[in-house]
């Protein structure tokens, strides 16, 4: 059940959300700039994205069949 249906948010954005928490978190403890930070956001960001693309299974193994 979703409290703000108009947001859509899934699990996966849930994941998401903790580990940027977690990302401040770690700034705030070790007294990270706010670069380091910035950084560490970004690299969450794009290797969730990068979770997120299918992989073309036809053309996985087509090296093999030449």
């Amino acid at each position: 059940m979703m409290m703000y249906p108009y947001l859509k948010l899934g699990p996966r954005d849930g994941v998401l959300l903790i580990s940027v928490f977690i990302m401040l978190g770690l700034t705030l403890v070790f007294k990270w700039s706010i670069w380091e930070f910035l950084f560490s956001v970004v690299a969450v960001i794009i290797s969730f994205l990068a979770g997120n693309m299918k992989s073309n299974d036809k053309n996985v193994l087509a090296f093999l069949k030449k």
